[in-house]
């Protein structure tokens, strides 16, 4: 898959299946197309709402590479529908009687790190543990809310921060006019601190994740 662009401007696309069935290599593809707007936005809750592509073609007209052509890509790619890149503040508590959350209903957070299904794992996997080792409900319910709750919160503050993808945003601060060599840009030093910095926020470091 490949990200490009920073902060104010980025395309996100990946394959998902090759056609094999018609030789003629086509892939069906998920592309997404970020741009920053300046008021006019749609509402937080408007998630699936038809756009029209000159809405936002335009400003993706240049991008292309030898093996990338991003203007056909949008062209070709069928309908497109455009919703709001928004998150919600940490909620105070999580659990209500006999009643718990978990994922997006407990730490809606901007899309950023593949975090979605990561974290609804994670709470999934927490939460059964906490159920399986205490046997009052209620005290398992606060012990899964104890863990994660105050975990995934930093990861709803380090998003609002561009998380992961505050590395595309450096470049093109440091290098507007395009780069040969991103080490010359960003060392490679920095760039590892900074996705190891993630990793533990997010709790996809080695070490966490064998521990589990």
């Amino acid at each position: 898959m490949i990200q490009a662009g920073h902060a104010r401007q980025k395309a996100v696309i990946y394959p998902i299946q090759r056609d094999q069935s018609t030789g003629t290599g086509m892939n069906l593809t998920n592309w997404i197309m970020e741009l920053a707007v300046d008021g006019g936005a749609p509402p937080r809750q408007d998630w699936n709402r038809r756009v029209d592509k000159s809405v936002f073609a335009p400003r993706f007209a240049k991008w292309r590479w030898p093996w990338l052509n991003v203007p056909d890509l949008i062209e070709h790619g069928g309908e497109a529908f455009e919703f709001p890149m928004c998150d919600r503040d940490p909620l105070p508590r999580w659990t209500f009687g006999r009643t718990t959350l978990l994922d997006d209903a407990a730490h809606p957070m901007y899309p950023i790190g593949s975090n979605g299904a990561s974290q609804a794992i994670l709470d999934a996997e927490c939460l059964v543990e906490s159920l399986v080792s205490e046997s009052n409900e209620m005290k398992a319910l606060a012990t899964y809310e104890s863990i994660r709750r105050p975990a995934t919160a930093q990861i709803v503050f380090a998003n609002r921060g561009n998380g992961p993808d505050q590395v595309m945003q450096i470049a093109e601060e440091r290098a507007p006019d395009s780069f040969e060599d991103i080490e010359a840009v960003i060392p490679r030093a920095e760039l590892e601190s900074i996705a190891a910095r993630y990793k533990q926020t997010a709790g996809f470091t080695r070490e966490q994740v064998n521990r589990r």
